[in-house]
């Protein structure tokens, strides 16, 4: 009897064998089916209507829908403790997202992580990562959730805005350049970075006169109120500004005051926001470096490669976004696509490990990728 019923066991052990192997050949064992759909939340600090947030959003869901993921997109209006709301909020949805991407707020970085680690989610840092992280070999080891991060490089951004501007008023045929800077508070890692650029770039052109650096929150508001105060405007012929809406804030000044733009004196800023590229084609810029709007999408872009088994740590933890100076003669390499999905035809897929195993560094181009979108 016992003999019986072994032969009887290893009859149905074998017929259940089959039938799971039936269940697979009709499914297939494609990724897609070993590797279900991944949700990823996506914490904004500026509100929804913030220009450049919002053109780093639009990017993003284009990237996820080409690798077929989802994206949750919350606002935090500049607001720290709503972010971390947030954050707890998102990690009680059942299921749970699969991953996080939010930046490093300024002194709000160690609370994220704390809430991505308590719940155990994978994390990506954009636009602003790790204080301190220039001497950073792994994100990783700092918080074992913090997967990686990609953040502008802002130095050279700060450096090409100024270089670029500089150059621009000497072609105009100035003699002497006197350059005034705009930029956010000390303790803002960001603006930090970007002042060091421009300072870069000042030891290079010994002869421009540095008038003053003004410290304001980033806001239109403040920057008008600061160059309502500012003396002998004539005397300028460059500003330089740490971000979009600074320098469309003082293009507009300076204008109302009777000095043109593109004549009397040179204004740029950072960030490549719609409204700013359309002022460098009409001529009320003289640039706009950015580029930086990519990185919710190149994050995507990690996290697709990790979550199919190809982590990137092999290559790096920390990536840096190239910046890049538009002006009038190449602005419309970005704005050719405006009126309709400017990344609709972009292959994001192409950037992937995972999906160019031949690949053996990712290539987070610009260049490429403006290629793709003008194609």
């Amino acid at each position: 009897m016992i003999k019986g019923a072994q032969r009887m066991k290893s009859l149905h052990s074998k017929k259940s064998l089959i039938a799971i192997t039936c269940v697979f050949l009709i499914l297939g064992v494609s990724g897609s089916f070993a590797q279900s759909k991944k949700t990823i939340a996506v914490f904004s600090p500026g509100e929804k209507s913030n220009p450049f947030w919002s053109e780093m959003i639009d990017f993003s869901q284009s990237v996820a829908e080409k690798l077929d993921m989802n994206i949750l997109v919350y606002y935090s209006n500049d607001n720290g403790d709503t972010m971390a709301s947030d954050m707890e909020k998102a990690a009680k949805l059942n299921p749970k997202p699969d991953g996080y991407i939010f930046p490093s707020m300024i002194g709000q970085g160690d609370r994220f992580l704390k809430i991505a680690q308590k719940h155990s989610i994978p994390t990506i840092l954009v636009n602003m990562g790790l204080e301190d992280s220039e001497e950073l070999k792994s994100t990783r080891t700092v918080n074992p959730v913090l997967l990686g991060q990609v953040t502008p490089d802002d130095e050279d951004a700060g450096y090409e805005l100024a270089k670029t501007l500089i150059q621009s008023a000497k072609s105009s045929g100035k003699k002497s350049i006197t350059l005034l800077a705009i930029s956010a508070q000390d303790n803002d890692v960001s603006a930090a970075l970007r002042v060091k650029g421009l300072e870069r770039a000042l030891q290079e052109f010994p002869t421009v006169n540095f008038k003053r650096l003004i410290h304001t929150d980033w806001s239109s508001e403040q920057t008008l109120i600061e160059l309502q105060s500012e003396t002998e405007l004539a005397s300028i012929s460059v500003v330089w500004a740490a971000s979009d809406d600074m320098a469309l804030t003082a293009s507009t000044f300076f204008e109302e005051k009777g000095l043109h733009q593109g004549k009397d004196v040179f204004i740029g800023g950072i960030d490549w926001t719609k409204n700013a590229l359309q002022a460098v084609k009409s001529g009320d810029l003289t640039t706009s470096v950015g580029g930086h709007f990519a990185e919710i999408g190149w994050a995507l872009i990690l996290f697709y490669d990790y979550f199919n088994g190809k982590d990137f740590a092999t290559e790096n933890t920390i990536y840096k976004s190239a910046m890049k100076p538009l002006t009038a003669k190449n602005v419309t390499i970005f704005l050719n696509s405006e009126n309709k999905d400017r990344w609709a035809d972009v292959n994001f897929r192409s950037f992937s490990k995972v999906l160019n195993p031949s690949l053996k560094q990712y290539r987070f181009d610009l260049v490429i990728l403006l290629r793709m979108a003008k194609n």
